[in-house]
């Protein structure tokens, strides 16, 4: 069977799973839809083993429910999920950022935040820029601040965790006063890591995530 050239690139599930998470948050499948492997692989033009995963990875998200050889149905994205997600975020960012303090925040990493910040901000006015190129720097940001801690286990559920948010903020509008504020609390994590001021670092980090979430349950989350 021919392998849809869109999909092979970093693994097949994850790229499955990426498109079949697009169509559930923007409810191009909607909530209690039945879906299963077969269909799924075929509408794609790959095999069902991959979607599998696929499934395997969005039942992890809360995205899918397993029913026992009837497939998978669609769960709906409720303010409920978006709110657990970001109450995770706000639990492991705190955490990760005082693990990475330990014995000194590197510099060359404050540079590179730093220059992240500074790409950020000059989309400020441009709000096609901020929709096209803001969130993959914000990703970019946030993955390389806690870098120091990559074999943690707390990163790797970060990591998955951020990409899910991001996921599902990307189909939504840009917030310009949130963009905004969002470089301000960049900046003072930053700061604070230079300082190796662990409770400012923590403070700014629990306000940051905080935020986010007050973001995401705004109307810009609710449509």
């Amino acid at each position: 069977m021919r392998e849809d050239n869109q999909i092979v690139g970093k693994t097949m599930s994850a790229k499955i799973a990426d498109r079949i998470r697009d169509e559930i948050i923007t409810r191009k499948i909607a909530p209690g839809t039945r879906i299963t492997a077969r269909e799924i692989a075929e509408k794609y033009g790959v095999s069902s083993m991959p979607v599998r995963e696929a499934f395997n990875i969005l039942c992890g998200e809360n995205l899918l429910e397993m029913n026992p050889y009837k497939g998978a149905t669609v769960m709906a994205i409720t303010p409920e999920l978006v709110a657990q997600l970001n109450d995770l975020q706000y639990a492991l960012e705190s955490l990760l950022v005082e693990l990475c303090m330990e014995g000194g925040y590197p510099k060359d990493i404050l540079t590179q935040l730093e220059k992240i910040n500074s790409e950020m901000a000059a989309l400020e006015d441009d709000e096609q820029g901020l929709r096209n190129k803001r969130l993959g720097l914000n990703i970019k940001f946030h993955l390389l601040e806690y870098s120091p801690c990559k074999n943690h286990m707390a990163y790797k559920q970060f990591e998955r965790n951020l990409y899910q948010i991001s996921a599902i903020r990307g189909f939504y509008q840009v917030d310009l006063k949130r963009a905004k504020e969002t470089l301000w609390e960049h900046q003072q994590i930053i700061n604070s890591l230079r300082d190796n001021n662990i409770d400012e670092a923590i403070k700014y980090t629990k306000l940051h995530t905080k935020n986010s979430k007050l973001y995401a349950l705004s109307d810009h989350f609710s449509k």
